[in-house]
């Protein structure tokens, strides 16, 4: 059996930015077949919890300005890897600790799935997110567990 990890990004002190590990605790409720992890620092300070996974499936908060917050956004490793924020001045980005340790010869996730939620404020300290992010959790939870983990008859 191939083992899935599904992490969620970000800082839940920070409003909207805690989006993705709010919707990891929710999947966490549907006893899926995964680990499900939660990790507010990214780069090598998570990746060594990735090692050894045959499919990971991200969920970060995302800020493009270009669509309404909570709206969901499905993205390559590719494609956001190429993101302009994914770095912290305090680390580098997961997508580059990912490059380092595939030269090291570790074993990374084969597939990866990239989900980031549009937010509306990441820089309000408070645990709660804004209203429209808040009512986008439990619909992009239940998206994730329908296209990640289907069900078998």
């Amino acid at each position: 059996m191939k083992r899935v990890l599904v992490l969620g990004l970000g800082n839940p002190i920070l409003s909207d930015d805690g989006v993705g590990i709010r919707v990891a605790r929710r999947l966490r409720d549907f006893n899926l077949p995964a680990d499900i992890l939660e990790a507010s620092a990214a780069g090598f300070r998570v990746v060594d919890e990735i090692i050894g996974y045959d499919r990971l499936v991200l969920v970060d908060a995302v800020m493009t300005g270009r669509v309404a917050p909570g709206t969901l956004h499905r993205f390559s490793f590719d494609d956001f890897s190429r993101a302009l924020h994914n770095t912290s001045p305090h680390d580098i980005s997961l997508f580059q600790a990912f490059e380092i340790m595939r030269r090291e010869g570790e074993k990374l996730p084969e597939t990866i799935a990239i989900y980031g939620i549009e937010i509306a404020d990441s820089s309000t300290f408070s645990e709660e997110l804004t209203p429209a992010v808040e009512a986008a959790v439990e619909h992009i939870a239940q998206v994730i567990r329908r296209e990640q983990f289907p069900p078998t008859d």
